[in-house]
C-alpha cells in the first residue's frame, strides 16, 4: 500500500489527500450536527412541550369542570331544598323545586340537574332534562342505585362519576356528584346533587387535541382503565405493561419514552383533581425523528455536492501547484539524458524554485564555459606533445641538426607549459565559480529553513486558533442552553397565569353564586349582594391585569425565541469557522512538509556543490604542479 502511494504523482497525492479530508470533515459535522439536533429536539419534548401542553390540556378542562362543580356544590348546599327535605318532601312544593333546577339548568346550560334527596326514611331521586322533571323512589338493593350507596359511603365530599340512566338514555354522562354538609338522623347528607355533563363535547375536546400531525389525547381513571380516546389511539390500558403501569399514581407531569404496539412512543400523563382522571397523551417518535432524518439526509446531498465541487476546483489547483516542478523535473531528464550543458532550465515561479533554476542554469554555463576551454587547451596540449614527438625523432635521425631540435622542443615545452598555465587558469575561475554556487546554495538553504520556521509558527498559531474557537463555541452552547432555561421560566409564568386566570374565573363563578343565594335571601342579602359585586369587579379587573401581563411574557417569550434562532445561527458560523480553520491547519501541514523537503533538496544540493568545489580545487593544485614541471622541463631543454 505504502509503495503504492509512493509511485503516485505528486498531483495525484495532493489531490486524493484533500479529497479525503474533505469527505470525512463533511461526515464528522454533518454526525454531530444530527446527535446535536436529535438530543435537544428530545430534551425539548420531554421537558418543556410535552409538560406544558399536558399542563394546558388539563387546566382547560379543570376550567370547563370548574362552573358544574361549583353550581353543584351550590345546589346540594341550598337552604331552601333542605327545608323541603325536613319536612318530608311534600309534593304540593315540587313545582318550586323544578323552578329551582330549573334555575340552575338554565344558569349553566346544563344536559341534566338532579337531586338525590333523604330525609333518613326515604331516598327520591329527581331528575330535570329538557324542561321536564322525573322522579322515582330509590332502593338500596336496586343495581341502579348502587352508585348512590356507593359513594355516600366513601365519605368523599364530591365525585365524578361515568353513567347512564333510564332518563338519560344509553348515552354516557359525566355525572357530578355533590353531597350536603348536613345529615339525617340517619347520619346520611340530607342531599346529593349535581349535573350530568355531555361526555361527547368533552370526548371531542380531549380527542380533537394534537401534538405534531398524530399526537393523541385520552382520559384514564385511577386505575389506568382509558374511558375517552381518539379512534386512533393506542394506549387503551395504563396497566397492560409495566412500563406503563410505573406512570400510575403519581400526582405530578410524568413523561417517558415507552415501547407500546411496536411503536416507539413518547407518552405524558397528568393527574387532574377536578375530574379524578388521568390526562394521557402519546406522540410517535418517528414523527419528531423524521424531519431531522430528512435534514440529514438533505444536509448529506448538499455536503456531497459541495465534496464533488471542492473537488472539482482542487483538482486544478493540485495540477497548477505541481506543474513546476514537473517541468523543473522533465528539464533536468532531459539534460541528464543529452549531456547537453546548453540547455537552460525554465520556470515562472518567482520564489525559492525560481532561485534554484536561476543557480542551476548559472552553474550550466559555468560548467560548460569550463569543458570548452578545457577541450581546448587539451588540444593543444596534444598538438605541442606531437610537435615535441616530431622533433624528439629529428634528433635520433640527425645529429647535425640538435641545436635546432634542442630549441624546437624548448618551443614545444614552453608553449605545453603555457597551455597548462592556460588551463590551470581556466580551472582557477571554475573553482571560484563552485565556490559562488556554494555559497548561493547555502544561501538557498538558510532560505528553505526560514521558511520551514515560519510554516511551522503558522501552523501552530492556526491550532492556536482551532482551540479559541473551539471555546468560543463551547461559551455560544452554554449562552443558548441559558437561554432556553429563560425561555421556561418565562413558560413557567405562563402556567402560574393561567392558575390566576382559572382562580379569578372561579371567583367570578363563586360571587355569581353567591348573588344568586343573596336575591334567594330577601332583604337580608342585599349587602351580601354589594359585596358579591365587589368580589366579581375585583376578578375582572385581576383578569385585564393577567391578560395585560400574559401580553408581556408573550413579548418576552417572542424575544427568546428570536435569540435562540440568532444564537443557533452564530453556532452555525462558528462550526464553519472551526472547519475553515481546520482546513487551513491541514494546509499549513502540508506546506511544513513541502518546506522540509525543499530544505532537504537545498541540502543536498549545497552538499554536491561543496563536494564539486573541493574536486575543482584538487584540479588546480595538480594544473599547479603539471605547469611548474613544464617550465622546469622547458629549462632544462634549453639548458
Amino acid at each position: 500500500m505504502r509503495t503504492s502511494w509512493n509511485r503516485l504523482s505528486l498531483r495525484s497525492r495532493l489531490f486524493v489527500s484533500f479529497g479525503v479530508l474533505l469527505a470525512l470533515m463533511m461526515l464528522f459535522s454533518l454526525s454531530l450536527q444530527s446527535n446535536f439536533h436529535t438530543k435537544a429536539r428530545v430534551q425539548s419534548l420531554l421537558q418543556q412541550e410535552l409538560p406544558s401542553q399536558l399542563e394546558h390540556l388539563g387546566a382547560e378542562v379543570a376550567l370547563r369542570l370548574a362552573p358544574s362543580l361549583q353550581v353543584s356544590r351550590s345546589l346540594a348546599a341550598n337552604s331552601y331544598l333542605e327545608r323541603w327535605i325536613r319536612q318530608g318532601m311534600p309534593e304540593s312544593a315540587l313545582s318550586d323545586v323544578q323552578a329551582e333546577m330549573s334555575r340552575v339548568h338554565s344558569q349553566l346550560d346544563a344536559g341534566i340537574v338532579f337531586i338525590a334527596a333523604n330525609d333518613g326514611q326515604r331516598i327520591f331521586y329527581h331528575h330535570y332534562q329538557n324542561g321536564q322533571l322525573n322522579r322515582r323512589q330509590m332502593h338500596r338493593s336496586s343495581a341502579d342505585d348502587s352508585w348512590y350507596f356507593r359513594y355516600i359511603g366513601t365519605g368523599q365530599p364530591y365525585e365524578l362519576n361515568l353513567d347512564s340512566n333510564e332518563f338519560s338514555g344509553e348515552q354516557l354522562q359525566m355525572f357530578v356528584n355533590y353531597s350536603s354538609t348536613g345529615r339525617n338522623s340517619a347520619g346520611e347528607p340530607w342531599s346529593v346533587a349535581g349535573v350530568g355533563i355531555n361526555m361527547l363535547q368533552l370526548a371531542e375536546m380531549i380527542s380533537d387535541y394534537r401534538l405534531g400531525k398524530n399526537g393523541r389525547a385520552s382520559l384514564a381513571n385511577r386505575d389506568g382503565i382509558v374511558e375517552v380516546r381518539s379512534p386512533d389511539a393506542l394506549i387503551g390500558d395504563l396497566s397492560a405493561t409495566a412500563e406503563l403501569r410505573s406512570l400510575l399514581g403519581s400526582r405530578n407531569v410524568v413523561v417517558e419514552e415507552i415501547r407500546h404496539a411496536a411503536q416507539d412512543l413518547f407518552v405524558g400523563l397528568i393527574w387532574i383533581p377536578d375530574l379524578q382522571r388521568y390526562l394521557v397523551v402519546e406522540v410517535p417518535r418517528a414523527e419528531f425523528m423524521g424531519p431531522i432524518e430528512q435534514q440529514l439526509y438533505q444536509s448529506l446531498m448538499i455536503g456531497v455536492v459541495l465534496v464533488l465541487l471542492s473537488l472539482m476546483i482542487l483538482y486544478p489547483l493540485a495540477t497548477s501547484l505541481s506543474r513546476p516542478l514537473v517541468r523543473f523535473q522533465q528539464q533536468l531528464g532531459h539534460i541528464t539524458e543529452t549531456l547537453d550543458l546548453s540547455q537552460r532550465l525554465e520556470t515562472h515561479d518567482q520564489a525559492e524554485l525560481g532561485e534554484l533554476a536561476r543557480q542551476t542554469n548559472s552553474l550550466l554555463e559555468r560548467l560548460s564555459k569550463a569543458i570548452h576551454e578545457v577541450f581546448r587547451s587539451s588540444g593543444r596540449l596534444t598538438e605541442s606533445a606531437n610537435r615535441l614527438a616530431y622533433t624528439a625523432g629529428l634528433v635520433n635521425r640527425n645529429n647535425n641538426l640538435q641545436q635546432e631540435v634542442s630549441q624546437s622542443m624548448a618551443a614545444a615545452v614552453e608553449q605545453m607549459s603555457s597551455s597548462v598555465a592556460e588551463i590551470t587558469s581556466t580551472m582557477e575561475e571554475l573553482s571560484a565559480s563552485s565556490t559562488q554556487i556554494a555559497d548561493h546554495s547555502q544561501s538557498v538553504v538558510d532560505v528553505a529553513n526560514l521558511t520551514l520556521d515560519n510554516s511551522r509558527k503558522g501552523a501552530d498559531a492556526m491550532q492556536q486558533l482551532q482551540q479559541q474557537m473551539t471555546e468560543i463555541h463551547r461559551d455560544n452552547e452554554q449562552s443558548l442552553h441559558e437561554i432556553m432555561e429563560l425561555g421556561a421560566k418565562s413558560r413557567q409564568i405562563s402556567k402560574v397565569m393561567d392558575l390566576i386566570n382559572t382562580l379569578a374565573d372561579q371567583t367570578k363563578l363563586i360571587a355569581f353564586n353567591a348573588a344568586l343565594e343573596a336575591s334567594s335571601a330577601g332583604e337580608s342579602g342585599k349587602r351580601f349582594s354589594v359585596v358579591a359585586g365587589e368580589i366579581r369587579r375585583l376578578a375582572d379587573s385581576v383578569t385585564d391585569s393577567t391578560r395585560e401581563i400574559e401580553d408581556r411574557i408573550q413579548e418576552i417569550q417572542d424575544s427568546i425565541s428570536r435569540l435562540v434562532i440568532t444564537s443557533e445561527k452564530g453556532s452555525s458560523s462558528i462550526q464553519a469557522g472551526m472547519q475553515v480553520s481546520s482546513a487551513t491547519a491541514e494546509d499549513l501541514s502540508a506546506l511544513v512538509r513541502a518546506a522540509s523537503q525543499t530544505s532537504s533538496a537545498a541540502q543536498q544540493i549545497s552538499m554536491s556543490t561543496k563536494q564539486q568545489k573541493t574536486a575543482s580545487s584538487q584540479v588546480v593544485i595538480a594544473l599547479r604542479d603539471i605547469a611548474n614541471a613544464s617550465a622546469h622541463n622547458a629549462q632544462s631543454v634549453r639548458n
